[in-house]
């Protein structure tokens, strides 16, 4: 995948990085960079080989949130742009939200607005101590309505009354106090806390790791009494794959599983012949 001039894609192995990169802009998204996010995010979820993918800002900052330049145009915008710009910036959202392999949110700095709706789009944020967060919005005469879902799931009503009334800093402490990020670091370890994250889902089964992934979405998607039924698939589902099988025969033998070790193309043959394994299973 060839970088553009408002992110940057880098692939290490099994893992993916992408990266903010208008720095001078502090990482601010503009219509260019929310149309690359989308094609990136779905690119890259369609790849199995990719274990998991980390978002980062280049720069001081992480993500200032939506451009400023982008929405206040000439003063003249259209009802119909304005819905047209909003339902892009929840495909992106949503692309980053509903990728198939776990996302990694790696902050710094700042992470203000639609920002703070990244963070609550990764599976796992992990920010350095002295960043700071703003649902900043308010300040501006706007409303946080396209990440609202996103933080009202993650972090619940109260949150939301808090930061999103106020629009006030809060501290990376607070931000994991809500559940908005899981782990607080000093900044020299921010890089290395990351690191060991992805070296920890990339020893992982893969498709496993993909199917608990989309459970935990479907989980959210029905009432409480069918979840029971939700889970009995999933659990059924796994129990056949060829993932499982190997998974419990290397550890009766006391060896590493074959996706410990396996090269990206053994990777991608082995997640096909899981879904050939279940389909036959299945007819």
């Amino acid at each position: 995948m060839k970088n553009s001039t408002s992110i940057l894609v880098e692939s290490n192995e099994s893992s993916a990085r992408v990266i903010l990169n208008r720095p001078d802009r502090r990482n601010a998204f503009n219509a260019l960079m929310v149309e690359e996010l989308c094609d990136a995010f779905t690119l890259l979820g369609q790849d199995l080989s990719v274990r998991a993918i980390t978002l980062a800002g280049n720069g001081a900052a992480f993500c200032a949130g939506a451009d400023i330049n982008w929405l206040a145009s000439d003063g003249t915008v259209s009802a119909a742009q304005a819905r047209e710009d909003a339902e892009q910036l929840a495909r992106m959202f949503r692309t980053i939200d509903e990728c198939p392999c776990p996302v990694i949110g790696q902050i710094q700095g700042t992470a203000f607005g639609g920002g703070v709706g990244l963070v609550a789009a990764c599976d796992i944020a992990v920010a350095a101590k002295d960043a700071t967060f703003a649902l900043s919005e308010v300040r501006l005469g706007m409303v946080s309505g396209v990440i609202a879902p996103l933080l009202l799931r993650k972090t619940g009503d109260s949150f939301l009354r808090r930061f999103c009334l106020t629009g006030e800093v809060f501290s990376a402490a607070a931000a994991k106090q809500y559940n908005l990020v899981h782990d607080v670091v000093e900044k020299s370890q921010l890089d290395s806390r990351v690191a060991e994250l992805v070296h920890a889902i990339s020893g992982l089964a893969p498709q496993a790791v993909r199917d608990a992934k989309a459970l935990i979405r479907r989980l959210r998607a029905v009432h409480d009494d069918e979840r029971w039924n939700v889970g009995i698939e999933a659990n059924v589902h796994a129990r056949l794959s060829a993932e499982a099988q190997e998974g419990f025969q290397a550890f009766l033998e006391r060896r590493s599983p074959v996706w410990t070790t396996m090269s990206e193309d053994q990777d991608k043959r082995f997640s096909k012949r899981e879904t050939r394994d279940v389909a036959e299973r299945k007819a």
